[in-house]
């Protein structure tokens, strides 16, 4: 118990010092203002009316130079006293005391560079003037040592800021280098996927038009006498034209999902029903696999916008591979649940699962599951469109390989914000 008090008084001390010196200042500040000891040092040995008139002016300085990075909206000003003062010591004490423009002329490197100009001039011509009136001639030694202080007061802010606006430079040189280098990472990997795409696309079709140019050829030169291979053979043909039919479908839907332009037809829905609607349809599927469902879907209406006709097929492209790609007596997990940001729903088994390999590029155009190019009846596409919808309604589509139950989980993550209407109602 005495630890935590401890600890709970370290946190408001500490708390209480970062307000008064702010971490992201970084250390400089206050190694140049450490720099103020030695003309506090100087004026000890002063009369007390000009040490009180000192150390009045001290304190100004000290506040005016901590003020600089606490208010931006005055920071002209406050570069301008500090100038002021500094010439007010040197005018009212010694002309050593021009030193002190090294404790915050790198303060001046925030000023608009016409404020700079005349700032630093104005310094320089005032020294001057301060030194020749009163050293020059009998102190000529003082002179000499004091012209690099004027000079550097009135050149090394110019310095400063020069440097800065050259690491600021290429700093941006190398990012815009560096977000170019990406880009055409990216292009290069955009044309080596637009070249294998057409490369299985052309598989694709050629496989199935094959085939219905080997058997109409048969069926039109009237080589088969056969009415039952006739009939095999026209069934052959009808199911290939599904098969490329279906192709073009899914290529279509990919190349209009594709387009910037492409609108969502977004309607108000119980989205709970919605699913439970589409479990129904499959379920005579699932029921000729033996596949078991798990199904959690709240009792609650949670009206949603979204393209009802999108969503279905995002959602049913995952039903129809979960059925495909797994053998019979497979258990299915399905689950929607609303959380503060977002809804989700996941459709989960535990059958054959899916490789870490293959999944990273799960939802590339013509992946399939087993990385193969046999006829399974699918296109590649369903996949890459269902993640397509789902970002189309700002979402995201994640699988997941080793989730907490079973060995595939896919999540639709749909999002809540202010822009997308949202209610729950109790039935």
């Amino acid at each position: 118990m005495i630890y935590n008090v401890k600890t709970k008084e370290e946190m408001i001390v500490k708390a209480f010092l970062f307000k008064i010196f702010p971490r992201e200042e970084g250390y400089l500040p206050y190694l140049y203002l450490v720099n103020i000891g030695f003309p506090f040092y100087f004026l000890l040995k002063e009369t007390s009316v000009k040490l009180l008139l000192g150390l009045l002016l001290l304190v100004t300085f000290i506040f005016l130079y901590r003020q600089v990075y606490w208010t931006k909206r005055f920071i002209t000003i406050f570069i301008a006293v500090e100038f002021v003062i500094t010439l007010l010591f040197a005018y009212l004490y010694h002309p050593m005391y021009l030193y002190m423009v090294f404790v915050f002329v790198y303060q001046a490197v925030r000023l608009p560079i016409k404020w700079l100009y005349w700032l630093s001039g104005g310094f320089g011509v005032l020294s001057l003037y301060l030194i020749f009136k009163t050293i020059y001639p009998d102190q000529l030694y003082l002179v000499y040592m004091l012209l690099p202080t004027v000079f550097g007061g009135c050149i090394l802010p110019f310095i400063i800021k020069a440097s800065l606006n050259y690491k600021e430079l290429s700093e941006d040189l190398k990012r815009a280098a560096d977000e170019l280098q990406q880009k055409n990472k990216e292009m290069m990997l955009l044309e080596d996927s637009k070249k294998r795409m057409l490369s299985d696309l052309s598989h694709d079709l050629k496989t199935p038009m094959t085939t219905i140019q080997g058997y109409s050829k048969v069926l039109y030169e009237d080589l088969i006498d056969n009415e039952e291979q006739k009939k095999k053979y026209l069934k052959y043909i009808h199911n290939k034209s599904i098969r490329v039919t279906s192709l073009i479908d899914e290529l279509f839907m990919f190349s209009k999902l594709d387009n910037p332009d492409f609108n969502l037809y977004k309607e108000k829905r119980d989205i709970c029903e919605f699913f439970r609607e589409i479990i129904v349809e499959y379920y005579e599927v699932f029921a000729e696999k033996e596949m078991e469902l798990d199904i959690t879907i709240p009792s609650v209406k949670i009206l949603y916008h979204f393209d009802k006709k999108l969503i279905y097929r995002a959602i049913s492209n995952i039903l129809e591979n979960t059925i495909k790609y797994n053998p019979e007596q497979t258990n299915v997990y399905l689950k929607l649940e609303k959380s503060l940001h977002s809804i989700i729903l996941e459709i989960g088994d535990n059958g054959i699962g899916i490789n870490e390999g293959i999944a990273s590029s799960l939802f590339e155009p013509f992946t399939r599951g087993d990385k193969s190019r046999v006829d399974d009846g699918g296109s590649g596409l369903g996949l890459t469109i269902s993640r397509k919808i789902i970002e189309k309604h700002n979402g995201r589509l994640i699988l997941e390989t080793k989730p907490l139950r079973g060995k595939t989980n896919f999540k639709i993550v749909l999002p809540l914000n202010k822009e997308i209407e949202n209610n729950v109602q109790s039935n």
